[in-house]
């Protein structure tokens, strides 16, 4: 049976996208423990949304001053899946739901970065998406950062720490022009980035 959720749990997180668009707006849990706000980038995020849907997954989301769904601007996701399983499957796993997103009409580029030193890899991806109209296009450059952690509480599990930044309509180009210098500092900073002590309460 532990097998099973542990499986079962392994494949919520590795479809996972960074965001969920499923919030509402009841009171997020902090099932991770996190001692909030968060901070990146000189900016803080707090704790707006979580989730909770297998026995040993857990997912909190963090937005920005006065960002909200759906249509966010910067969002932090963090997620805890408890598994013996390596990050390599999780990463794999990212990587095919991405090139079947270029199927699609999306636009869809990402590169693989491996840290031999610690054993996490990051994806860093960027979405683009075009409509009709100017104003609907949407792009969305997702950096994700997997680790084995331990938590605080015990659990051994695949850390995933997504950061988010979309742009839509006419704030697009000039969000695409500054990205082809500025890619590789978000990338630093979310590889720097303090992993949070988790502190998961029982029973979960």
């Amino acid at each position: 049976m532990r097998l099973k959720l542990i499986i079962s749990s392994l494949v919520v997180l590795l479809s996972v996208s960074g965001q969920s668009n499923g919030q509402t707006t009841k009171n997020a849990v902090n099932y991770l423990g996190i001692q909030g706000p968060v901070s990146l980038q000189k900016n803080v995020f707090k704790l707006v949304w979580s989730s909770h849907p297998e026995a040993t997954f857990f997912k909190q989301e963090y937005l920005a001053g006065d960002d909200a769904f759906p249509k966010y601007k910067s969002m932090i996701t963090i997620d805890f899946v408890v598994t013996d399983s390596k990050i390599d499957q999780a990463v794999k796993r990212k990587i095919q739901e991405l090139d079947q997103l270029r199927k699609t009409n999306f636009d869809v580029n990402y590169e693989v970065i491996s840290n031999a030193a610690t054993g996490e890899k990051i994806i860093d991806c960027l979405i683009v998406q075009t409509a009709q109209d100017e104003q609907s296009d949407l792009a969305e450059r997702d950096i994700f950062r997997y680790k084995t952690v331990k938590a605080k509480s015990g659990e051994q599990g695949i850390f995933l720490l997504a950061v988010s930044t979309r742009k839509y309509g006419k704030e697009i180009k000039p969000f695409l022009l500054k990205l082809k210098t500025d890619r590789p500092v978000l990338v630093k900073e979310v590889a720097q980035f303090p992993i949070p002590a988790l502190n998961i309460s029982k029973p979960y």
